[in-house]
């Protein structure tokens, strides 16, 4: 209805018309106003324009797969938390949480996640032990830190995801961070080397079998009846008394040999660290001191 078209129709016209009867100039003219509006069809109601919401589907699907609270990401500056179906973080002043609640999933959306709140990071998915699936390794900064400063790393458990746990490092840090994740390890797939502040690795026992201070002979019989093969180190002083371990053939390792430590290889192969009871560490391993 065009409201000038109605203007046109003054209240001194509706004065005139006797009351209660519609036969008068200025009613006829305010329903002829209102009959010339066009209808719409019968069974056709009109619709109001769209509205723009600002999101297009794909934002609003992206929105419902991850979680920000925070002001301005992705819009502004970062958040102080996220959270997708891989993990959840959260950002303080001093420190960064971290819970693994998707070890499968793809190493994006990991990136995705540290990006959301600052910080530049590379994911990686590395084979490990069962144990360590979903386990994370790092974060490792890289670039300069300020003097004085360094990283905390501090895991927590038991939680309810795969992982949980804190990491501390300078509030104005925002540079390249190194992350790795444990997966599955395909059968017979090397691990990824396990040097980490995350977990200490039990390296006294192979699958609850203790092999610290036994003989290479006692060792080696109970993993082949286990289906499990053997990589060898020879530990050895060197003259300053200080000790090594180098990985050597089978050949090389005696069977009265003392068994220091194991370390898992891969699903099927266990590396063991032996050397003669000439060693008095050794030695005393065997003795159970």
């Amino acid at each position: 209805m065009n409201i000038a078209d109605l203007a046109r129709v003054r209240n001194d016209d509706l004065a005139r018309d006797p009351a209660g009867q519609a036969t008068g100039a200025g009613a006829r003219a305010l329903m002829g106003s209102i009959m010339s509006e066009e209808r719409a069809p019968a069974g056709r109601p009109r619709r109001s324009p769209p509205i723009r919401r600002g999101l297009t589907l794909g934002a609003a699907a992206g929105l419902a797969a991850a979680l920000v609270v925070g002001v301005g990401l992705p819009w502004g500056g970062p958040a102080t938390e996220y959270a997708n179906a891989a993990v959840s973080l959260k950002r303080t002043d001093r420190y960064l949480t971290v819970s693994v609640t998707d070890p499968d999933a793809d190493a994006a959306a990991f990136a995705e996640a540290f990006k959301a709140v600052g910080l530049d990071a590379t994911v990686e998915k590395i084979p490990v032990p069962p144990r360590m699936v979903g386990k994370m390794f790092g974060p490792h900064l890289v670039g300069d830190l300020p003097p004085g400063t360094g990283v905390t790393y501090e895991p927590e458990g038991p939680c309810g995801s795969a992982w949980c746990g804190k990491v501390t490092f300078p509030a104005d840090y925002t540079g390249k961070i190194s992350v790795r994740i444990g997966r599955p390890a395909a059968p017979g797939e090397p691990y990824a080397g396990l040097s980490t502040v995350n977990e200490a690795v039990d390296t006294a026992s192979v699958d609850g079998y203790p092999v610290r201070g036994r003989t290479v002979a006692e060792v080696r019989a109970e993993l082949a009846r286990r289906g499990l093969k053997i990589r060898y180190f020879l530990m050895e002083n060197n003259a300053d008394g200080s000790g090594v371990s180098s990985p050597v053939g089978p050949d090389r390792i005696k069977d009265d040999y003392i068994v220091a430590m194991a370390t898992p290889y891969s699903s099927d192969t266990v590396e063991l660290h032996a050397g003669p009871d000439s060693n008095p560490f050794l030695r005393d391993l065997r003795r159970g001191d």
